[in-house]
This record gives structure tokens, sequence and C-alpha cells, in this order.
């Protein structure tokens, strides 16, 4: 056989075991009851914000933190800009979420934690009352058309229906892109 013949070949094999890996995973796929797949199909992380249980999407939170021992206050910003934190080795700028959307300030406690949140390359964090951990929700639960008021209202864009009460989602993507949360200064 020549060089070619064995490189032709073995592509043939690879290409031959590519489809078999494809057929089994599609053979396990059917097997997964459909139940199983609608229970797990939305899952965020709740949190409170001014006393209102809230929901953000699992993917647009990189990582939860307790509050920092060491703020670095920035002259000339915000009230809701608590300030620099160095979090392993990066400034990340804190702020209060509560307080940004005109609720009274977060008040600091053992439940208190920071949502490290990414955009454009760059961390912040956001402080929050109390978290209450990663739920999950199927798509049956969506309330379709909600609109949700308040200051809330412009970072909801849906609401999951529970037996103990509506969740809003809270788009972390609406607040980094709202001119007012990007505009620290004072």
């Amino acid at each position: 056989m020549t060089k070619n013949n064995k490189q032709a070949d073995l592509d043939a094999r690879l290409f031959q075991a590519l489809l078999d890996i494809e057929r089994r995973a599609k053979e396990r796929e059917q097997a997964i009851p459909a139940a199983m797949v609608e229970q797990a199909n939305w899952k965020g992380m709740a949190f409170t914000l001014g006393g209102i249980r809230v929901l953000a999407l699992m993917d647009e939170i990189r990582e939860l933190l307790p509050y920092p021992d060491s703020i670095t206050a920035v002259p000339g910003s915000k009230d809701w800009l608590l300030g620099l934190a160095n979090v392993r080795g990066e400034l990340v700028p804190i702020v209060d979420l509560q307080h940004f959307i005109g609720a009274a300030p977060v008040i600091l406690s053992d439940q208190a934690r920071v949502l490290v949140i990414r955009n454009l390359g760059m961390s912040t964090g956001l402080l929050v009352g109390s978290v209450q951990g990663m739920r999950y929700f199927s798509a049956d639960k969506r309330i379709p058309g909600a609109i949700f008021e308040g200051a809330l209202g412009k970072y909801v864009y849906d609401v999951f229906g529970l037996e103990d009460g509506v969740w809003p989602v809270f788009s972390m993507a609406a607040l980094v892109n709202d001119k007012r949360f990007m505009g620290v200064a004072a």
C-alpha cells in the first residue's frame, strides 16, 4: 500500500468512526424521556433586590463572592458605585445593584453577596441582599407576555410563575447596556 492509500484508508476509518459516534449519540438522545429534558431547560441564580426575588440566567454570572474585606472608594463617583475590590489580582468595580435600581442600599450582613458578571472583557461585582441559589424551571412555567412594572421593569425580560410566586428574570445584558449604569461619574 502506498503512502497516499494508507492516508486515504486512515481518513475513511476516522470518518466511519465519527459517523458511528453520531449514530450512538442520536440513539441515546432518543432514549432520554422528554419529561427529563423539559424539567431542566432553564436554570438561573435566585437573589433578592429590594425585597423582590429575581433570577438571572446562570450563563450571565461568572462567580459568586462574599462581600470583599477591602473596597477602595472612587472619588467623584455615583453613590451606588461602592468602589474597587482586588479579586485575585483583578480590580473589580463593586456596585450596589439594589441602590442602583432605586431601592435602599443593601444592608451588609452575612447573607449579602456579590454576583460577578463579565462585560466587554471587564468584570463587575453586583452587591445583592441575599442569594437563594440555583433554580431550575421548565418552559411551561414561563408566563407569556408578562410585563414587570417598576424600577426593575426595564431589566426584566421574562417571568416564571410557580406555586411560591412570580419570578422575574433580570437581564445582566440589559443592565450593562444601560447608559446610566455605564456613567459612574457623579
